[in-house]
């Protein structure tokens, strides 16, 4: 069968694709930058009540987590909506294709967002339990990971929906993907790098050199993996993709190339021990490679689909609520979380 005439039509849009395209840019790298703060923090505090070193950080980190899944799911809204709008014909077929699947995402959200708040509450009365909680929300988040990365590269291969016709049941998963487990790894290891300045720069501010020495430790080591890691994943792509960021497209390598030199340069900050500097280059470095990410997304649907053949309404106004709610939330979050880090100390150091 052919898998063009599996597409849905796809619907008009309000305004010009290029908006959209760079709104879904800068709200999955905000998404992503919390979610690796979440995930990371949650990885190093488990590595520390399983050796039972930097207890202490286990019980700041495993306080503010909570928190900051909240953020990350709320900051995840915003891009997973800019892909419906741009690229719906193809997310949402691959979410039926894998609804089963799809629809545990909820539950395991709710669980492991459930279990942070155990191992916090219990941390000191019943540290069994708090570290048992820890495991489970560690899990089932890293479960919801993996199916997200299977949504996102199933939506890309319209040739394996016709696994359909031998699997009408909801339950497809992506794994033939070669893609797949390089970008699952990638991110996952992503998620302990950015919180280990996280812990480095916490550390700054307590004036504790130990976990200043242990962020940078988490930072620097697992981005070094990194390197070999996204050499991985740039092979697993599609031929013709792979060659559009070695040269044959001008904007994707040179895009590729700011977001590793900017990792690079974050690397050699966090073997300087300059934890601040690292953090300002990795956040671009990350920003580059949300911009990455939408140019491998273009390029794979290429054969098949453009947003720049999309209709447009022109109907302005949506987007530009959507912009002056976006700036308004992003400056109440940024008073939320003075607030909040101003307070967290006093309240991790009860119990």
């Amino acid at each position: 069968m052919d898998p063009v005439r599996l597409i849905p039509a796809a619907e008009a849009i309000p305004s010009p694709w290029g908006w959209f395209e760079a709104l879904l840019v800068l709200t999955f790298a905000l998404h992503i930058l919390f979610m690796n703060l979440t995930v990371g923090s949650a990885v190093i505090a488990f590595f520390g009540r399983l050796t039972g070193k930097h207890t202490d950080l286990a019980h700041e980190l495993g306080h503010r987590t909570p928190t900051l899944l909240a953020l990350t799911i709320n900051f995840g809204v915003a891009p997973l909506l800019f892909v419906q709008v741009l690229y719906g014909q193809f997310l949402y077929t691959s979410s039926v294709l894998m609804a089963g699947w799809w629809l545990s995402a909820i539950a395991a959200v709710i669980i492991g967002y459930y279990g942070l708040y155990v191992h916090d509450a219990k941390f000191h009365s019943a540290p069994g339990v708090s570290r048992l909680a820890l495991a489970v929300s560690l899990c089932f988040l890293l479960y919801t990971g993996f199916l997200l990365a299977n949504n996102m590269t199933l939506m890309l291969r319209p040739e394996a929906w016709t696994a359909y016709m031998d699997n009408p049941r909801g339950s497809l998963l992506n794994l033939s993907d070669p893609t797949l487990w390089p970008r699952y790894t990638h991110v996952l290891l992503a998620a302990p790098a950015v919180a280990g300045l996280y812990v480095a720069i916490l550390g700054q501010k307590k004036r504790r050199p130990d976990w200043v020495d242990l962020g940078l430790a988490w930072f620097t080591r697992i981005t070094m993996v990194q390197i070999l890691v996204g050499g991985w994943l740039l092979m697993a792509l599609p031929r013709p993709v792979m060659l559009a960021f070695m040269g044959q497209s001008p904007l994707a390598t040179g895009l590729l190339g700011a977001g590793v030199l900017l990792g690079l340069a974050g690397l050699m900050a966090g073997v300087q021990k300059k934890p601040a500097l690292a953090a300002v280059l990795t956040v671009g470095s990350v920003l580059f490679m949300a911009v990455t990410r939408s140019q491998v997304r273009l390029f794979t649907l290429a054969p098949y689909f453009t947003p720049a053949s999309l209709p447009v309404k022109n109907e302005i106004t949506p987007l530009l609520m959507f912009v002056v709610s976006l700036v308004l939330g992003l400056a109440v979050i940024a008073y939320m979380l003075k607030l909040y880090f101003k307070t967290a100390p006093k309240a991790a150091g009860k119990g």
